[in-house]
C-alpha cells in the first residue's frame, strides 16, 4: 500500500497534529505551543500518536477515512465535543484535599484541578474556611467545537512489524524513535538504546525520555505485537574519549 491510498481504519496507529476551539478562537486543546527564543515568539507543534479505537481524542469518529497527508476542519456540537452543562457535577471538598490535588499550593478561585493521571478534574469556583465548590464541567461544556487536524502518518494494523513498533515507540519516547535499534528474535522483541543516546542526553532527559514509560511501552508493545517478551538493551560505550586519547597520542608523537 502506498503512502497516498493509506487511510485511517480501526485498530491503525495514526501520528497527527491538532487545535480543538471554540468558534470565538479560544484554545480548548492543541499540540502547537508558543515559545520565546530571546525577543522572537514562535509556534512549535509537537505531533502526538494515538491508536484509533481507543477514544484517546473526542474526535476520533470524524478520522476515519483521512488519508496520509490530509489536512481537514470540523465543527462538533457539544454532545460531541466536551459535553453539556450538568449541574449535578458541582461538588463540595474538603480544603485539605484540595490543596493536595494543588500540590500543596493554597486553593484560589478559578484554579484548575487534575487527576492523578493528569487528566482534568474540575475548576474552583468557591473557597471556604474548611471546604471549596468544584465545578467537574468541562470549561468548555456547552460550546460547539472546531477541530482543525492535520495527518502525518498512519500505520495501518497489517502494517510490518518494524513499522508497528516504532510507531508505538514514539507514543512513549520523546526524539529518540530513528535512532532506537530493534531486533527479533524467535517470539522476543530486543529494543536496543545506542550509546550516542545513553552517553549524550543528560542523566534526567535519559529518565524522563527513554526509561521511565518502559513498562507502559512494554505492556503495549506485548499487547499489539505476536511476541511473548520485550527486552531493553542500554548499550554505553566511551567512543569519544577514545577518538580523543588517539588524537592526543598522534600530536605527542609529532612532537617528538
Amino acid at each position: 500500500m502506498s503512502n497516498k491510498e493509506k487511510s485511517i481504519i480501526p485498530g491503525a496507529y495514526v501520528k497527527l497534529s491538532f487545535t480543538a476551539m471554540t468558534k470565538e478562537g479560544e484554545i480548548a486543546e492543541s499540540t502547537k505551543r508558543k515559545i520565546k527564543e530571546g525577543d522572537v515568539e514562535k509556534e512549535v507543534d509537537n505531533p502526538i500518536v494515538i491508536k484509533i479505537g481507543n477514544k484517546e481524542v473526542f474526535f476520533e469518529d470524524e478520522l476515519i477515512g483521512l488519508k496520509e497527508g490530509e489536512e481537514k476542519d470540523f465543527i462538533l456540537p457539544p454532545d460531541r465535543a466536551y459535553g453539556k452543562r450538568d449541574p449535578s457535577k458541582v461538588e463540595r471538598i474538603p480544603i485539605k484535599k484540595l490543596r493536595a490535588m494543588l500540590g500543596g499550593k493554597k486553593p484560589y478561585v478559578g484554579a484548575l484541578l487534575y487527576s492523578e493521571d493528569d487528566r482534568y478534574y474540575g475548576k474552583v469556583i468557591y473557597v471556604g474556611g474548611r471546604d471549596a465548590m468544584v465545578d467537574r464541567n468541562h470549561p468548555f461544556a456547552d460550546k460547539e467545537i472546531v477541530v482543525k487536524v492535520k495527518v502525518h502518518q498512519i500505520v495501518p494494523p497489517d502494517a510490518p512489524i518494524s513499522e508497528r513498533v516504532k510507531i508505538i515507540l514514539m507514543r512513549h519516547t520523546r526524539d529518540i524513535t530513528d535512532k532506537v535499534k530493534i531486533r527479533k528474535k524467535a517470539d522476543t522483541l530486543d529494543i536496543i538504546i545506542p550509546s550516542d543516546i545513553t552517553m549524550k542526553l543528560p542523566a534526567i532527559d535519559l529518565l524522563r525520555n527513554v526509561w521511565i514509560n518502559r513498562k507502559t511501552l512494554a505492556d503495549e508493545l506485548l499487547r499489539e505485537l505476536d511476541i511473548s517478551g520485550v527486552r531493553f538493551i542500554d548499550e554505553f560505550k566511551l567512543e569519544e574519549e577514545k577518538e580523543v586519547a588517539g588524537s592526543k597520542s598522534s600530536e605527542t608523537r609529532k612532537e617528538t
